[in-house]
């Protein structure tokens, strides 16, 4: 039994497609499907369940596939530390981003300037599913989200407030109970993301169902139509700063409690090397920094 062997394995079932995971470890298919095959013929058992081309993990296998995937993570845990033991902060990091993407940019462009030898790569969302992401590093995230299986550090509590035209009637408020903007049109993020789900928890306790006239994923349109007075929104104020001018102006929310928490997590149980802990490290002051310096007027 090799170890190249047991990777591979490892690679077919997270794909449980033969085809998908030949791409993945650029070798070919009928390759794929010979190394299998002796694994199975030296273990005695069959490891997947076969149905036309889909395959996926029978008992056997995902008892075998839960030990083996520990095993590896231990091998690779392994030169880790020895490398942070001979070497300068070097290394590769995957992050995913699922909030406070407005300020990763610069969060990345700073650590770098700092870390030239640690390459940070941004893992693009293909789910708002933390633990859907597939494999990464550390994930930016906030609540409320599953966290299942993850060690969280909290970065920062991050205000929600209500962002408005400078002419608009609520606009001389400082501060209001969610409720009093029942009447007005929202734009507001699409289904999906963490800060929609809170947003709905939001109105809810407020006692409404908010008159939405727009979904959308990107923050710069809602500030287009706030700026064209065609709607309000409930925004992230700290992370979405640069979003707010003297014609669009935040509006604290005294009731319901309108805030959420930044995390920074990976899985539980894994190495975190050198470069990520000073990673965990710069991320923590970085954000410790914009909660400092973003105070709602």
């Amino acid at each position: 039994m090799e170890l190249l062997q047991l990777k591979y394995f490892c690679e077919i079932a997270k794909q449980e497609n033969i085809t998908k995971a030949a791409g993945s470890l650029h070798v070919s298919q009928p390759s794929l499907s010979r190394t299998l095959s002796s694994l199975e013929a030296e273990l005695g058992v069959s490891l997947f369940d076969r149905t036309g081309k889909y395959i996926r993990l029978n008992h056997h296998g995902r008892q075998y596939y839960e030990k083996i995937q520990e095993g590896l993570r231990l091998i690779d845990d392994a030169g880790l530390a020895l490398k942070d033991s001979l070497n300068e902060p070097c290394g590769h990091i995957n992050v995913l981003v699922l909030a406070a993407s407005n300020v990763v940019p610069d969060l990345f462009i700073h650590f770098y300037k700092a870390y030239p030898n640690i390459t940070l790569n941004l893992k693009q969302q293909s789910t708002h599913n933390i633990l859907q992401a597939g494999d990464f590093d550390f994930a930016i995230s906030a609540t409320p989200a599953d966290y299942t299986g993850l060690t969280n550090i909290k970065l920062m509590t991050e205000d929600l407030v209500l962002a408005v035209h400078v002419n608009h009637p609520l606009a001389k408020e400082r501060e209001i109970e969610l409720i009093d903007a029942a009447p007005y049109n929202f734009v507001t993020y699409s289904v999906g993301p963490s800060i929609r789900t809170l947003s709905d928890s939001l109105w809810l306790q407020a006692g409404f169902k908010p008159k939405i006239i727009l979904e959308s994923d990107s923050p710069s349109t809602y500030k287009l139509f706030i700026q064209s007075q065609m709607g309000i929104a409930l925004l992230p104020y700290q992370t979405q700063r640069s979003l707010f001018s003297p014609m669009v102006i935040p509006i604290r929310i005294k009731y319901p409690a309108c805030n959420r928490v930044i995390n920074l997590s990976y899985p539980k149980n894994h190495y975190i090397n050198r470069a990520g802990q000073l990673f965990i490290d710069f991320c923590v002051d970085f954000f410790a920094k914009i909660a400092s310096n973003n105070h709602i007027l």
